[in-house]
C-alpha cells in the first residue's frame, strides 16, 4: 500500500437509457442470459432475483433501493451508486470494478469472497460491514462510518481510509502494513498484533492501541 496511487473512475456511456424499472430490466437480463448495460435507474428497486449471475456495466443508480440480495457472482463494472440503500445486502463472489458509491447507506452489507478494484466510497454509512476472504485493490473510503465492521482474511493490495470512523472494528488475518489510519477514529479495535505491524497512526492513536499490548499507561 506504499507509494502514490490513484483510482480509475467509472467510464459511462455518453447517453444512458432512463428508467425506474430496475427490477424489470434485471429480470429480463437474467431470462435472456444477458447483461444490463447503459442504464440510469432513478428511484428503482431491486428485490430477490431467481438466477445465478448478473452483470451491470456502465450504469448509474440514483436513490435506488437494493433489498437484501443473495445472488451469486454479481458484477458491477463502471457503475455509480448515489444515495442508494443497500443495507443488509449479501454480495457473495461479487465484483465491483471502477465503481463509485456516494452518500449510500450500506449498514450490515456482507461482501464474501468479493473483489473490489478501483472502487471509491464517499460519505457512506457502512456500520457492521462484513468483508471476508476478499481482495481490495485501489479502494478508497472517504468520510465513511465503518463502526463495528468485520474484516476477515482480506487482502488489502492498495487501500486508503481518510477521515473515517472505524471504531470497534475487528480485523482477523488481515495485515495492515503500510495502511495510514492517521485521520481516522480507531478506538476499540480487535486485532492481532502481528497484523498491526507497519500500520501508520498518530501518537494519540498509538495510546489507544496500547491496550492490545496488555499495558496500562499512567501519568
Amino acid at each position: 500500500m506504499a507509494g502514490k496511487w490513484t483510482i480509475i473512475g467509472p467510464e459511462l456511456p455518453k447517453e444512458l437509457i432512463e428508467t425506474t424499472d430496475l427490477q424489470g430490466v434485471a429480470e429480463a437480463a437474467l431470462q435472456d442470459d444477458g447483461d444490463v448495460a447503459g442504464y440510469r435507474f432513478a428511484q428503482g428497486r431491486l428485490q430477490e432475483l431467481a438466477g445465478v449471475t448478473l452483470e451491470f456495466s456502465g450504469c448509474v443508480f440514483d436513490r435506488c433501493v437494493f433489498e437484501p440480495l443473495s445472488l451469486k457472482r454479481m458484477s458491477f463494472v463502471d457503475c455509480v451508486f448515489e444515495k442508494c440503500e443497500l443495507s443488509n445486502g449479501r454480495f457473495y463472489n461479487a465484483t465491483f470494478q471502477r465503481a463509485q458509491f456516494l452518500n449510500c447507506r450500506m449498514t450490515g452489507v456482507e461482501l464474501g469472497e468479493a473483489v473490489l478494484m478501483n472502487a471509491a466510497f464517499t460519505d457512506c454509512m457502512m456500520d457492521y460491514l462484513s468483508v471476508g476472504d476478499g481482495k481490495l485493490d485501489r479502494v478508497a473510503f472517504e468520510r465513511c462510518r465503518l463502526r463495528e465492521s468485520l474484516w476477515s482474511n482480506v487482502k488489502l493490495v492498495k487501500a486508503r481510509f481518510d477521515e473515517c470512523d472505524v471504531t470497534r472494528a475487528q480485523w482477523m488475518r488481515t495485515p495492515l502494513r503500510g495502511l495510514n489510519m492517521a485521520t481516522c477514529e480507531i478506538a476499540g479495535w480487535t486485532i492481532d498484533l502481528f497484523d498491526l505491524r507497519g500500520m501508520k497512526v498518530t501518537a494519540i492513536q498509538a495510546v489507544q492501541l496500547s491496550g492490545l499490548l496488555g499495558i496500562e499507561i499512567v501519568e
